[in-house]
């Protein structure tokens, strides 16, 4: 034992000073920072057991259950743990796959330092989140694929796809690069069936109703893929043009921070190595594809999609490193890399510090101790669908009958009736196609109804708001600041200037200057399908063409030859 902790004293000072950083910041109590908006959702489904958002995160919501139960701290640690144990087992896996393609154990440890410190992974590993659990299920199986163990690879991709359908992604991008694995049946069968956690949300749907409506009304199953299908289909490609340029740059400040700035050396050496064959690669799409998503989703609060690309793009670091040192001059650029992640990192700790640096006040918390001061049989409609979900929670645990309205769902029609059923009188959604109708039968809500309650923000960069009666007041719903870009003639600002990358991943200025979304008819979907189109009738359609009559062309000549009846030899 001493004679292997001498050996792998810097590995386990490395994964202690990681972990030691994951737990000085991991949330105390329940925040909204670091895209932590789902936590109060999360916490409530998890411990009564009820489906939560459109895709419901099962098994995520199961592993929380059960770490629920741990007698210690507040139940927001409790459930957080979940990401930081996930992040440990992440660089564990990194770990050992760097070792294995590069043969050098300082590239394992640099790798692991890259992706442990990362902005993007601490700010991800110390909240209620699926993301860590994602990439450690990603990182898993690609080690279990490059040593051909197909069916702990299959099991490791399942497992993925029951926690999040980002995950999806990493299993099709697997599926189809790894023959081996395609052709043995059993280890397809075994990732597939853990589909059957999905029956979660039908066997745990019931009164009252989050986000799935009353099975009665509507089947729950055809209600998640339809829901589901509705939601893919309204965020992926449909970013607007004049605002992709700033998601392109908000997108290399994202990545290039959480990769540590100087390793895009080592990381362009390995592309330009490997240039002719990255279409190739598994590990190439499995780091582009998350961005890819990112820069294409209309949701910029989706950036932490990004965060399932860096343990390969940590990968392609490490043996882009690797190209250099053979070639006999990389130590000196690997600590210095090593020293600016390290430095990243230690800042890192102190910025995502919730509770201390982060977040001190811990807005969400104080948000649901203020739901005690609301009336029982209150209509409660928070400004911002992430304050809402909280008030299931509230009822539970204090046995109460708040009201819950969700203002981001109200163009539902199914919701609308549910509301009225309720004895909720509003204006009904004239046109269910423009989301931008929620503002108005909010005010709708307030102006016709007694007894309603919304919120007020009173720190909008830490989620920190107040509750308070509305008394018909209107003007407490502020006006959505949404462009919905719908004329021919509207033209709106190109936008190029990025964010800062830190408030971006703490969410920060998510409130004061990501409210907004152009919702135009000038999308990338719409340019995509152009290029296409385009494509197609001037490259592809003619080279099959062309192919086609060389075919033709090369079994005239074929059949006017004769027989070959020389003897083998």
């Amino acid at each position: 034992m001493i004679g292997w902790i001498k050996k792998y004293w810097i590995e386990i000072l490395v994964f202690a000073g990681i972990f030691a950083i994951l737990m000085i910041d991991l949330n105390p109590n329940f925040t909204f920072m670091d895209k932590a908006a789902d936590s109060l959702g999360y916490t409530y489904s998890a411990r009564f057991l009820y489906p939560s958002y459109h895709t419901s995160a099962p098994l995520f919501l199961l592993l929380g259950h059960v770490f629920l139960m741990i007698p210690v701290a507040t139940e927001a640690w409790r459930f957080g743990l979940i990401s930081v144990l996930s992040t440990m087992g992440a660089c564990v896996f990194l770990y050992l796959v760097i070792k294995q393609l590069t043969a050098k154990r300082i590239l394992a440890i640099f790798g692991v330092l890259i992706y442990g410190l990362s902005a993007l992974v601490i700010s991800q590993s110390i909240v209620i989140e699926t993301y860590a659990l994602v990439c450690f299920l990603a990182i898993g199986a690609y080690y279990f694929a490059i040593n051909k163990k197909w069916k702990l690879m299959a099991i490791m991709l399942g497992l993925g796809l029951a926690v999040h359908l980002l995950s999806f992604i990493v299993a099709f991008i697997m599926f189809l690069f790894f023959k081996e694995f395609r052709k043995n049946w059993k280890a397809v069968v075994i990732m597939c069936a853990f589909l059957l956690f999905y029956l979660y949300i039908p066997i745990t749907n019931r009164p009252p109703y989050m986000w799935l409506p009353n099975s009665a009304e509507k089947n729950s199953i055809v209600s998640f893929i339809s829901d589901t299908a509705s939601v893919i289909t309204m965020l992926i490609g449909t970013i607007s043009v004049w605002d992709l340029p700033k998601r392109i740059f908000d997108t290399i400040g994202i990545v290039g921070l959480s990769i540590g700035v100087l390793t895009v050396i080592p990381l362009f050496y390995y592309l330009r190595e490997n240039k002719k064959k990255l279409v190739y690669l598994a590990l190439f799409w499995l780091a582009v594809a998350p961005i890819v998503l990112f820069i294409s989703e209309l949701d910029m609060n989706t950036f932490d999609y990004t965060m399932v690309a860096l343990p390969f793009l940590t990968i392609m670091i490490c043996l882009g490193m690797n190209i250099i040192i053979d070639k006999g001059w990389g130590k000196k650029l690997i600590y210095a890399c090593m020293a600016v992640v390290i430095g990243l990192g230690i800042y890192n700790c102190y910025y995502f510090n919730i509770g201390t640096t982060l977040d001190p006040h811990l807005g969400a918390t104080q948000y649901y101790q203020e739901l005690s001061t609301v009336p029982d049989y209150s209509i409660v409609m928070p400004n911002g669908g992430w304050y809402w979900e909280a008030i299931f929670l509230y009822n539970r645990e204090n046995n109460k009958h708040l009201i819950p309205v969700c203002e981001d769902i109200l163009p539902s029609v199914t919701y609308q009736k549910e509301l009225e059923s309720e004895g909720i009188k509003l204006t009904p959604n004239t046109d269910p196609n423009l989301s931008i109708e929620s503002n108005e039968m909010a005010k709708s809500i307030i102006a016709l109804n007694d007894n309603v309650w919304t919120t007020v923000y009173t720190d909008p960069q830490t989620f920190s708001v107040n509750v308070v009666e509305a008394n018909h007041d209107t003007s407490l719903i502020p006006a959505l600041n949404m462009a919905l870009i719908q004329q021919n003639d509207t033209h709106p600002t190109w936008k190029f200037i990025p964010e800062n990358t830190f408030a971006i991943l703490s969410t920060a200025d998510f409130v004061t200057k990501w409210s907004y979304v152009i919702m135009s008819k000038y999308n990338l979907r719409l340019f995509l399908v152009i290029f296409a189109v385009i494509y197609a009738l001037m490259v592809f359609i003619p080279k099959m063409w062309r192919k086609k009559d060389a075919v033709k062309t090369t079994g005239d000549v074929v059949s006017a030859k004769p027989k070959d009846v020389s003897p083998k030899t």
